[in-house]
């Protein structure tokens, strides 16, 4: 049941680092330096560069982070949920919500609190999008959305937001793909807070959403998506933005590797 006093919730970090479309960079060396041995061996996997970068930053970013301060990175131990969500089993003191997204050119990494559901999605602006997607996948609300749209780059913008939003919504669920994209929808989505609105009631698994749009990086956007078992302050702004490569550069080494 949701607590119905009111509560301050701390913004959810973002954190967002380039991932190369070919040669690694620094901060690719940087988070494979993080990586277990069986986490490079599937990193390995990968047949094409940039896919490949965008892993290793991926799960280097999350073991800094998770650890930063607390824990030696390497100690960090995920467990996947039915569905493939991934979730911080261990040690004790790293155990909060976090999740991470990724398209060509950027990582993103959000952590929240440790009763939080979380989930974040990020898109290349100049991704090609199909209108029949959504038509075929989308709820109807959304799609009399993008039909008002007045130009070919408006409902482009709009279908990424829309896109980013749900995907953000059943990562945070730990459902992916297996929940219908009809099911829900979003009201207000060319807006930065969209209003979340439920065909089936259980898919709120009991809790209190928040939804933001943002710009991660200029050519991208992204979307989280939080929920919580209080109410919060719905006044405030749900996402802190934070450049990753900058934290790297204040890094001597020590804490993290």
């Amino acid at each position: 049941m949701i607590s119905r006093s009111s509560n301050r919730v701390p913004a959810v970090e973002v954190w967002h680092a380039p991932a190369a479309a070919d040669q690694p960079g620094p901060t690719e060396a940087f988070c494979e330096r993080l990586l277990l041995a069986e986490e490079k061996v599937r990193a390995d996997r990968f047949r094409v560069a940039s896919a490949r970068h965008q892993h290793v930053v991926g799960r280097g970013m999350a073991r800094a982070l998770l650890s930063a301060g607390l824990c030696h990175s390497q100690e960090i131990g995920f467990r996947l949920l039915d569905h493939g969500k991934p979730i911080v089993e261990s040690p004790d003191v790293a155990c909060r919500a976090f999740n991470v997204a990724h398209t060509y050119g950027l990582v993103v990494c959000g952590l929240g609190g440790r009763e939080q559901w979380l989930g974040v999605d990020v898109e290349w602006m100049d991704r090609r999008t199909d209108p029949d997607l959504a038509r075929r996948y989308f709820a109807a609300a959304e799609i009399r959305q993008l039909d008002a749209t007045k130009s070919e780059d408006e409902h482009r913008e709009l279908f990424l937001k829309l896109w980013t939003l749900k995907e953000a919504f059943i990562k945070a669920i730990g459902t992916g793909l297996y929940t219908p994209l009809d099911q829900f929808a979003f009201e207000d989505a060319a807006g930065e807070q969209p209003r979340l609105v439920l065909n089936d009631p259980k898919l709120a698994r009991g809790r209190q959403w928040r939804f933001e749009s943002f710009v991660p990086r200029e050519g991208f956007v992204a979307a989280v998506a939080v929920g919580e078992t209080v109410e919060t302050d719905v006044s405030d702004s749900l996402v802190k933005l934070t450049d990753f490569e900058r934290w790297i550069a204040t890094q001597d080494g020590s804490q993290c590797v």
